[in-house]
């Protein structure tokens, strides 16, 4: 086994948390030795993060939104897919890793998509000019960031170069890890951070100010940034684990037009 293939992969893990396949034994023993010991809530932290991504991919496509770019998309997983939350939209998804952008093209199918995109959210120059050929960037599109900038340093810059290039009309969503209200002790969230330095991306959870962060020039959409679980969503809060719900801020942002 090379040591590629011996590192839990982050898109695998999140695979492993939503009920997917496409996981692997290092994932299944990662998961059980280092991080259900420290998170016992991640299965259900990563459920309401991927709910929260249906309501706002649903939110996007009432007001009008036909184009879709989900950046850190991960493996497909029955019933998560932004495809299937809006058929007949072209949904364009990019990842870094290429055995994941394998899986997802097997979903790709006629003129519309979906299609599946090697890239890294870093680069968006990069990832734009390939966008253009899919995609008609003079028209408002909605570029989903769920659970992906949590493993990106600075990453405030890239989305303000990402929206800044993106037609007015369009829209950000970002689900995020999230350090405030203690949703796990100090300790056993640094410890888990440690840990996650062997996996195949680093952990960075960031605060509420960090967060928003990412808006800055947008109008965050009502009810603003707020746990995933909270974000135009029917059900009582304390129907959650408070630990989860608090472990993960979500929001939506538009673009002005002008």
């Amino acid at each position: 086994m090379t040591s590629h293939e011996q590192r839990p992969s982050a898109s695998r893990l999140y695979s492993l948390y939503l009920g997917g396949t496409h996981y692997r034994d290092v994932e299944k023993s990662f998961a059980e030795q280092t991080v259900y010991p420290l998170i016992p809530f991640i299965v259900e932290w990563a459920q309401l993060s991927r709910e929260f991504l249906k309501r706002a991919v649903a939110f996007c496509h009432q007001r009008g939104i036909r184009q879709f770019v989900d950046v850190g998309a991960g493996y497909p997983t029955p019933e998560w897919n932004v495809h299937d939350i809006v058929p007949g939209a072209c949904v364009v998804y990019v990842d870094n890793d290429p055995e994941v952008v394998t899986a997802l093209s097997e979903l790709a199918g006629g003129d519309i998509g979906p299609h599946a995109v090697l890239g890294d959210v870093r680069r968006p120059s990069d990832l734009l000019k390939r966008l253009d050929d899919l995609l008609d960037l003079a028209q408002p599109v909605a570029l989903l960031m769920n659970s992906v900038l949590h493993f990106v340093e600075h990453p405030a810059p890239l989305v303000s170069e990402w929206m800044e290039a993106l037609a007015p009309g369009s829209y950000l969503v970002v689900a995020h890890g999230a350090v405030d209200d203690a949703s796990a002790p100090p300790d056993d969230r640094a410890e888990l951070v440690r840990r996650y330095a062997r996996n195949s991306a680093r952990l960075i959870p960031r605060t509420t100010v960090q967060i928003a962060e990412f808006f800055r020039g947008l109008e965050l959409v009502p009810p603003g940034l707020v746990p995933a679980a909270d974000w135009r969503s029917d059900i009582p809060p304390a129907f959650h684990d408070q630990r989860a719900r608090r472990g993960c801020l979500a929001g939506v942002g538009y673009k002005q037009r002008r």
